[in-house]
């Protein structure tokens, strides 16, 4: 009878320690990647909760060039099922709401700022935003910078898109020709034309040289680059 009440003791404990070994979400992620993705410089930061019991959220940065940026694959609370990289909704809503921001990293050099259009001079720190004429999402953040008075000074510098925006490099150099007009005594008639393009031309090559790969993107005082809304 103490032989079959023992075997019976280690059964139960053996069944407690089986269900409650949670499942190794970080794990689960990391074999499904190399299995089932080209994925090779990545890495596996968090495993953080969803609005659902059945889903956690595995976060994982890939590096892209100089930016790490953040890839989210959803794997169900028993770990069998996993979605790579795309939202799991329920009831319609999704699960996991958290923006996810990309590291971009930082730049070694310094950046052209005279003889630029500057919002917000009075600003105490230096900020500079690399815009697209034709970039719906740089228009959103000029709107907003048309009454900023925070704490930076607002550089603004060009990176058209000429493959997403063909004519975006004209749009600039006219934008940045027509400030000169209102701005400048130095400059005159045609010569105000070959300085924006001049102009343009340089804050493009310092945006190759920083490996910006959209915009708007900021570059911060100290060399850091984030992306999105001002």
């Amino acid at each position: 009878m103490k032989r079959i009440v023992l075997l019976l003791s280690v059964l139960i404990i053996g069944l407690i320690t089986v269900s409650c070994t949670k499942p190794d979400y970080k794990k689960i992620t990391d074999d499904f990647i190399k299995t089932s993705t080209p994925l090779k410089d990545y890495t596996i930061r968090e495993v953080a909760d969803t609005s659902s019991a059945n889903w956690k959220v595995v976060i994982v940065y890939v590096k892209q060039n100089r930016a790490n940026r953040p890839f989210p694959f959803f794997v169900s609370s028993d770990g069998k099922s996993i979605v790579p990289n795309s939202m799991v909704f329920v009831n319609n809503k999704p699960i996991f709401t958290k923006k996810l921001e990309p590291e971009l990293g930082k730049i070694d050099f310094k950046l052209t700022e005279k003889d630029r259009i500057v919002y917000n001079p009075s600003g105490k720190k230096t900020v500079c935003m690399f815009t697209d004429p034709d970039c719906p999402y740089c228009l959103k953040a000029k709107e907003k910078l048309q009454n900023y008075a925070g704490e930076y000074r607002v550089v603004v510098k060009y990176f058209p898109l000429e493959k997403i925006h063909p004519g975006a490099t004209k749009k600039a150099i006219e934008e940045v020709a027509e400030w000169l007009r209102k701005t400048s005594t130095d400059i005159k008639g045609a010569d105000i034309q070959k300085e924006a393009k001049r102009m343009v031309e340089e804050d493009i090559m310092e945006a190759q040289k920083a490996q910006i790969g959209g915009v708007p993107t900021y570059v911060m005082e100290d060399g850091t680059l984030k992306q999105g809304l001002f």
